[in-house]
């Protein structure tokens, strides 16, 4: 069972790595993950043996967040929409890493089964939120829960700035999403991404 400093460590690697490969993507040296996360290189190769499986752990990380933070939107608040609406500023609240642009992997990478467990479980909870708020009439009937997700890649783009003004940054321009998203509004342009369509822009591989 990890010890609360292996917890510790796992944390901090994870978080400079996400850092570190959205900016500087694959070419990254583990050197520098190292460096942002105060620990040895060796000790990050021990725990996480390439850089695609140190990636795969972050996803993994947000994964885990994102089912938490849908489960408990779901569970405490009692109006559909209030659980949508505080399960996307919770996810993308300063530090969260959702929706952190990281680079692609290689197609012949194989995601764990730890990687597609947790990826269906994300897809389950999100759509309870979506379902819920539209059987309740407050969200648009054309809206998936597909695009809820894909959201998050569009509100928080790599920015020059700090992440708490970032994430200032994020809390405002979904308050204007949020508003597009109640039910009523004009009618869209294109198709939601189905289930297959997100599954590969979520696995995020290069050809």
């Amino acid at each position: 069972m990890p010890t609360a400093t292996t917890a510790r460590h796992d944390d901090a690697v994870i978080r400079a790595a996400r850092e570190v490969f959205a900016e500087h993507g694959m070419a990254a040296p583990m050197a520098e993950v190292a460096k942002r996360a105060g620990v040895g290189v060796a000790s990050i190769y021990r725990r996480y043996p390439s850089k695609a499986e140190l990636v795969e752990q972050v996803r993994i990380a947000a994964f885990r967040l994102v089912i938490d933070e849908a489960e408990a939107a779901r569970a405490e608040e009692r109006d559909p929409w209030q659980a949508l609406s505080r399960f996307m500023h919770r996810c993308l609240r300063e530090g969260s890493g959702i929706g952190t642009v990281l680079p692609q992997l290689e197609k012949r990478h194989t995601f764990s089964v730890e990687f597609r467990d947790l990826q269906q479980r994300v897809a389950e909870v999100i759509e309870a939120l979506v379902d819920d708020a539209k059987l309740a009439g407050e969200l648009r009937a054309d809206v998936d829960w597909t695009d809820v997700l894909l959201l998050f890649k569009h509100l928080n783009p790599s920015l020059p700035t700090t992440e708490a003004r970032r994430a200032e940054l994020r809390a405002r321009y979904l308050g204007l999403v949020l508003e597009g998203l109640r039910a009523d509004g004009a009618a869209l342009r294109g198709p939601a991404p189905d289930t297959a369509e997100w599954r590969a822009l979520c696995d995020n591989r290069a050809d």
